[in-house]
């Protein structure tokens, strides 16, 4: 083809035909620019369409990895479920005059578990660090994923300072008598008399006072207050979810 077209115009200069020549020579240019101008928009499109593809096999990701997610939430809200229960039985049972030999079920009943926020976010951390994140076209579904996850931060940090409460509250000084007490009542051969239970029918005393806090901290907040923390997260995320879906359906 190149070659014709220099033929062509050699044979016009040859011929003298100066201002066909031109005017070819016009013609051209403006066909090369055309078939540039083509190839620019067939690759732009070539790239779009990559980056759609791409976007949508990332949205697609996270939408299984908030799903899986979902699952977490809903089990770990379940365990603390069940220590809600037991531990509202040992409340129960601490509240009403219970014998020094009761606190070895008291102590059975009232549990909870220190654990971690179960947020699996490997997806959404990744399109961050590769800045896929930012290209996102969806504005709004874009600022609905960074509340969300900053949301679930919030939520982790709350979890983690709930069990560093626990914590601090189950290893308190004034628990001496009551762990005491609960060790003596483990053994076989029960034996009690050597040790001080006078506080546990006197709300003044330390130990009991201890303890009390202890207890109820253990189910307003380690066990009640995280499963409300769930339940929210839980809700967020499954509308999160829908927002994904429907832009997932926007672009087929």
């Amino acid at each position: 083809m190149i070659k014709l077209f220099r033929n062509i115009r050699q044979n016009m200069l040859a011929e003298g035909k100066t201002t066909k020549y031109l005017k070819y020579a016009i013609g051209e240019i403006i066909l090369v620019v055309i078939g540039i101008l083509i190839a620019l928009a067939i690759n732009n499109w070539n790239q779009n369409r990559i980056k759609n593809l791409q976007e949508r096999d990332d949205l697609q990701n996270l939408k299984e990895e908030l799903q899986s997610n979902i699952s977490d939430f809903t089990k770990l809200d379940s365990l603390y479920a069940t220590f809600e229960r037991s531990t509202a039985d040992g409340l129960k049972l601490f509240n009403n005059n219970p014998k020094v030999e009761d606190f070895r079920q008291i102590d059975t009943l009232i549990v909870t578990r220190l654990k971690v926020f179960p947020l699996t976010r490997s997806t959404y951390d990744e399109m961050l660090n590769t800045g896929k994140f930012y290209n996102l076209k969806n504005k709004t579904l874009k600022t609905k994923i960074t509340q969300f996850y900053s949301q679930a931060d919030n939520y982790s940090l709350a979890f983690l300072e709930i069990n560093k409460e626990v914590l601090k509250m189950m290893n308190h000084p004034d628990l001496y008598q009551y762990e005491l007490l609960i060790d003596k009542l483990k053994t076989k051969l029960i034996n009690i008399k050597n040790i001080d239970t006078t506080w546990v029918h006197n709300l003044n005393t330390p130990t009991y006072l201890a303890f009390y806090k202890k207890a109820n901290y253990i189910q307003e907040y380690s066990n009640t207050a995280r499963r409300d923390l769930m339940a929210t997260q839980i809700f967020v995320c499954k509308e999160l979810v829908v927002s994904i879906d429907t832009e997932l359906e926007n672009r087929k």
